[in-house]
């Protein structure tokens, strides 16, 4: 789930490792109708924007005023790594979730996951805004797509820049997703309100756009051949055929959504709204299955692999760890 918002301040070059209690773990009131179950929260200085998972059975990592590791059994903070003052725009992780990624304008950052070593970054020519990880094993590829329209390749064997394509029509990226299959880019343009898809076999050309009334606010991507866009201005949640690059379903809800993220089965929607609350969708049906106003306005969703566990990011300062 990609989106910029605004900037996190990070501080110095460090790494701490924390306890189970040193996170500021709490227990807010949670609906006893949603359909997950409350794992545990971490209390972090100001409002984490960015979360994700490593790999399937994974840790979470979130980016507040410096990348957060979430553990991914108990949902309490294993470290808290600083990263040398710089804001982290998004975060990320490699294929095979060996290292945690967090994009830092012109720098994009990796850390080892379990020893949490900060490697050195890898410097890029634009500032990024949303890192991407090709899904397909053994390909190596990552992509920074850049606030001036250009997409970035690092190879995460070398952490070198192998190519800088600049996106033909791609002015303002406001959102980007890589789809199951690593064949394609899709991002949200502000510029021009659609969504562009681009072909990782040919970074330069938008082969399909969709356009989108007053723009988008968040993109996930399932692991089937839909992506899923939060329009700003509809009650809906949009599924994008990833071959033709066209809007394939709808979903409706209750107010324009801020935040959207899938179950890998691709059954279940988790949709956060700008004046808090969170809803979940059944996608067969289109019926919301419940809503809680428990967790505030969340900004970020990510839902690991396995299906069973959810982070949330909210404006409460907290991490919030779902079991299903």
């Amino acid at each position: 789930m990609k989106k910029t918002l605004f900037l996190i301040s990070v501080l110095a070059a460090a790494v701490m490792v924390l306890s189970e209690t040193g996170c500021g773990i709490t227990n807010p009131i949670i609906s006893a109708d949603f359909p997950f179950y409350f794992l545990q929260d971490v209390g972090v200085p100001t409002t984490p924007l960015h979360c994700c998972y490593l790999k399937e059975g994974g840790d979470g990592i979130a980016a507040v005023d410096s990348l957060y590791f979430i553990d991914y059994a108990n949902g309490y903070c294993l470290a808290r790594v600083y990263l040398e003052g710089y804001a982290v725009e998004d975060v990320g992780a490699t294929a095979e979730g060996g290292y945690a990624l967090a994009l830092c304008g012109n720098l994009l950052f990796y850390v080892s996951n379990s020893t949490y070593i900060v490697h050195d970054p890898v410097a890029l020519s634009s500032y990024g805004r949303f890192i991407l990880t090709e899904p397909v094993g053994g390909s190596w590829h990552l992509y920074s797509v850049g606030a001036n329209g250009t997409i970035t390749t690092i190879n995460s064997q070398s952490w070198d820049v192998t190519a800088v394509d600049s996106v033909s029509g791609l002015f303002d990226p406001v959102a980007a997703v890589i789809t199951a299959d690593g064949t394609a880019i899709f991002v949200a343009d502000g510029y021009d309100n659609t969504i562009k898809k681009i072909s990782t076999g040919d970074l330069s050309t938008v082969t399909a756009e969709c356009a989108v009334p007053g723009g988008v606010n968040d993109l996930y991507a399932g692991s089937g051949s839909l992506i899923f866009a939060a329009p700003d201005s509809l009650s809906q949640i949009w599924g994008i055929d990833t071959g033709t690059g066209q809007c394939y379903s709808t979903y409706p809800i209750y107010s324009p959504a801020i935040a959207v993220a899938v179950t890998p089965d691709g059954h279940y929607l988790f949709v956060a709204y700008e004046n808090s609350g969170v809803s979940v969708v059944n996608t067969q049906n289109n019926d919301v299955e419940a809503t809680t106003s428990g967790h505030g306005t969340v900004y970020d969703i990510a839902i690991n692999p396995d299906g069973n566990r959810s982070l949330l990011c909210s404006n409460l300062a907290r991490i919030i760890s779902l079991e299903k």
